[in-house]
């Protein structure tokens, strides 16, 4: 199935949102499912006021062994509105500790439960540092998405990060430019693409950046559950964002295009 994996090395430029958002405005045919992988525990539980169980831990419970893939995810996810649209979600604990208990059993040798399901799956690895829990994971993700702010200082982090996230795996990565940053994406990809040829001996084609996503407060707080979705809610700048996205990973991930959404056509 289709991975993508959504993470940030420093700062708070909205992984969670975005995986939501990819989530939400994803073809029906690709059936996502959104898994909160974030070593420093989950969010999700609470924002959207969602039981305890099940969890990632019942999935990672259900990976060992499991012949049945599809089973082992639908019986740990949830289902919540989500940007009105019901989005399954398998939500991880407030206590990290238990989310990295969990993570080897889903990305281990033998376990197939983020590789063969017919489902689009986006997983919120939150905050990469070098001894994240999460990196296995980026190993199996069809697209890893690293989201940054075009400032000096997050980029500065994420240069830092760029020789083994290039080096991660066989999927394409990408540097997704948040909101609020200060410097434009044509900059952006001179600087690192330069820096992967030059510093890292890299091929600069490895590395692609896009957005940046647009400031877009009403649509964040539809995602964050605050605010309630109306007819027009794939309307929003960050929604259109979003879709435009999944269209430029479409090469990467098997799933169909959105149509654009732009004036009477929305």
């Amino acid at each position: 199935m289709p991975l993508v994996a959504v993470t940030y090395v420093k700062g708070r430029p909205g992984a969670t949102t975005t995986a939501l958002g990819l989530a939400a405005v994803a073809p029906a045919d690709a059936r996502p499912v959104v898994l909160e992988c974030d070593p420093a525990g989950g969010d999700l539980m609470r924002r959207l006021e969602l039981a305890a169980a099940p969890s990632l831990v019942d999935l990672a419970a259900a990976a060992r062994g499991a012949t049945n893939v599809e089973s082992a995810i639908v019986a740990s996810r949830q289902t919540a509105m989500v940007a009105g649209e019901l989005v399954p979600l398998v939500v991880a604990p407030a206590g990290g500790a238990q989310t990295r208990a969990a993570l080897p059993e889903l990305t281990g040798a033998g376990r197939a439960v983020l590789t063969t399901s017919e489902r689009l799956v986006v997983a919120d690895c939150g905050r990469l540092t070098p001894d994240s829990a999460v990196w296995p994971l980026l190993r199996l993700a069809d697209v890893v998405l690293v989201m940054t702010r075009a400032r000096t200082d997050e980029l500065a982090h994420l240069r830092e990060a760029l020789a083994e996230l290039v080096d991660v795996g066989a999927g394409r990565l990408v540097v997704l430019l948040a909101a609020g940053g200060v410097y434009p994406a044509a900059d952006v990809a001179e600087v690192l693409s330069t820096h992967v040829a030059e510093e890292l001996a890299r091929d600069p084609a490895s590395l692609g950046v896009l957005g940046p996503l647009p400031t877009d407060h009403k649509a964040a707080g539809v995602l964050a559950g605050e605010l309630v979705a109306g007819r027009k809610w794939r309307r929003l700048p960050l929604m259109r964002a979003y879709a435009d996205l999944l269209n430029d990973l479409a090469a990467d991930l098997p799933i169909s295009p959105q149509p654009a959404v732009s004036g009477e056509a929305a």
